[in-house]
């Protein structure tokens, strides 16, 4: 069957994505194609795909996989829901690089970027992406269409409701909640709950 992978979204991550979805382990895809609201936005770049229209002329065949290439999880799921009404069945890429524990548990759509890892009976819910070097710790609870920036790092037992945004470089300590639409920034260390919806920045560089 030539099952054609459909790339949504040709911004920087979208690039990223075209050249690790021919080595994902779970690669079911015979061929490749992009989604996006600029038809040039690939121009300048070396990637030889079909550009198949706008999001919101596309309409998905009966063989294509989707895979949402955006970090903003209400971009994310604002696609999926548009997609989904369509018809779209979606991809869940994991990169052969990545370390999934046999006892964890992915959702639908979810992303795995190189040198990632997710451990011991760790359960990720549906289009999360887990972006390169990142960490989700043993017995993980993460919500789906949340999004782990690179070098993040979720240690044993954390809680992550829906749509939780991490930046480069934040860390959570074990047991720890987080509710959902919780941004947390680069760098931040979360060591306590966090409210659904709030919003955490690290303290600025200081000059001395």
């Amino acid at each position: 069957m030539n099952n054609r992978l459909v790339i949504v979204g040709a911004g920087p991550f979208g690039r990223e994505l075209m050249c690790w979805a021919l080595e994902a382990v779970n690669a079911e895809w015979t061929s490749m194609a992009w989604v996006d609201d600029s038809a040039d936005a690939l121009d300048g770049h070396d990637y030889d795909l079909l550009w198949l229209g706008t999001l919101e002329s596309f309409h998905p065949a009966p063989t294509d996989r989707c895979v949402i290439a955006a970090g903003e999880p209400e971009t994310k799921k604002k696609r999926v829901e548009a997609l989904r009404a369509r018809g779209a069945s979606f991809a869940t890429l994991i990169h052969p690089s990545a370390v999934i524990a046999r006892t964890a548990r992915i959702g639908e759509g979810s992303i795995f970027c190189p040198l990632s890892f997710l451990s011991a009976d760790a359960r990720v819910g549906r289009f999360v992406t887990v972006n390169a070097l990142s960490s989700v710790g043993h017995d993980v609870q993460l919500g789906d269409y949340s999004t782990l920036s690179a070098h993040v790092d979720l240690t044993g037992l954390v809680q992550v409701g829906e749509s939780v945004f991490f930046g480069t470089g934040a860390k959570v300590v074990p047991k720890v909640r987080i509710g959902e639409k919780a941004r947390i920034g680069a760098g931040v260390t979360v060591m306590r709950t966090v409210a659904a919806g709030t919003t955490l920045f690290a303290a600025p560089p200081r000059k001395f």
